[in-house]
């Protein structure tokens, strides 16, 4: 490459020079394009977390929580959790299942049983049971459960595979609004070591109760039609991360493999066709079918996330190493340039080789907390 550099004439040289920087250029918009997409979600779904576990704070898109009159003929019940273990949890069906303990202490009537009357929020109890109850003769009341439960959660896949989530229970009395229960959230909530889910990190959990509004009077002959019921809910968020870049690596090893064997297409001759052409084409299938596998692991979505971002920038190295090498096989076939053809294919491996490199590097780091 050198010999054949030092042949070309300024002219040529700075022809490749700036055909070079351009391919650069292209790909660090397209790499600051996908970084900041995906930085933003990052930062958004950090937002969306500390709203959900801030007692007067909402979730964009959400109705920010209701209050409740100050005064009334309302009893306050201390809830709390313990999280025993998970024991199902699948990003793809938008669900995981826990098993866990609930308590409830309060003071006063003993035949409030709001053991009895709660609900989980999008789930369901797959089975209840009583462990402990107990009413002592200052009015000290108390009831503890151990649950099996079925959790909604439609997760934010724009980072998978390298994403944090929040796992949350939601309860929240079934019978009894807020203007005869109110939730209080007990310290004493936790976390067994138990816990795990493989591919993450169980990091810390945390508790709150807020107000839960439902547009609806349910009916209820006694209010008015418009009226809406406002329910005091307990909130346990369980904070999750991936390990590592291990399933990230895993479920893009085939297309990395791929683009590899398209830059390598920059060593055939130009006058090559057949060979310089059917890597690439090959690569481009195998990218494909990269995209396929990786996307089989994401409920179906009209989200453009993070494994949309990496395959696409897979796609675009493809097809720019096509496009580049028809304008090499140009240059030695038809303008009869093979220096200049030899050392654009070089300049071309190199440009488009950092290019690529980089934007794999700084995009999952900028998708990752």
């Amino acid at each position: 490459m050198f010999v054949a550099w030092n042949h070309l004439n300024s002219s040529k040289k700075k022809f490749v020079l700036l055909f070079s920087l351009a391919i650069l250029v292209l790909y660090s918009f397209v790499t600051y394009f996908s970084a900041s997409t995906l930085y933003k979600n990052m930062m958004q779904a950090e937002a969306n977390h500390a709203a959900r576990m801030n007692a007067t704070a909402a979730e964009p898109g959400k109705t920010p929580p209701d209050p409740l009159p100050p005064v009334g003929a309302y009893t306050t019940v201390k809830v709390g959790t313990y999280l025993d273990d998970i024991d199902n949890f699948s990003i793809r069906d938008s669900y995981w299942t826990a098993n866990l303990y609930v308590w409830f202490s309060w003071q006063g009537d003993r035949t409030l049983d709001p053991g009895g009357k709660f609900v989980f929020v999008d789930g369901v109890v797959n089975k209840k049971e009583l462990l402990e109850e107990y009413h002592d003769g200052n009015g000290v009341n108390y009831q503890r459960y151990k649950v099996s439960a079925k959790l909604i959660k439609f997760f934010d896949t724009t980072r998978v595979p390298i994403e944090n989530h929040m796992l949350n229970i939601y309860i929240e009395d079934g019978a009894r609004d807020g203007s005869k229960v109110r939730y209080e959230a007990d310290t004493a909530a936790n976390i067994s070591s138990r816990v795990a889910i493989p591919g993450y990190r169980v990091l810390s959990g945390q508790n709150v109760v807020k107000t839960h509004t439902y547009k609806s009077s349910y009916g209820d002959p006694r209010v008015a039609e418009n009226t809406s019921k406002i329910f005091s809910q307990y909130i346990y968020g369980v904070n999750i991360k991936r390990v590592d870049y291990g399933v990230y690596i895993k479920i893009f090893l085939s297309l990395f493999a791929a683009l590899v064997l398209t830059l390598s297409s920059f060593f055939i001759k130009p006058s090559d066709i057949g060979p310089r052409f059917s890597l690439p084409t090959a690569a481009y299938f195998g990218a494909v079918a990269n995209s396929y596998v990786a996307n089989s692991i994401l409920p179906p979505s009209g989200s453009f996330g993070l494994v949309d971002h990496i395959a696409g920038i897979g796609l675009f190295t493809i097809f720019m190493s096509i496009a580049l090498s028809l304008f090499s096989h140009y240059l030695f076939v038809r303008k009869d340039e093979k220096e200049l053809s030899a050392v654009f294919d070089r300049a071309m491996f190199a440009a488009v080789g950092i290019g690529c490199l980089a934007a794999n590097i700084i995009v999952p780091l900028c998708a990752r907390l």
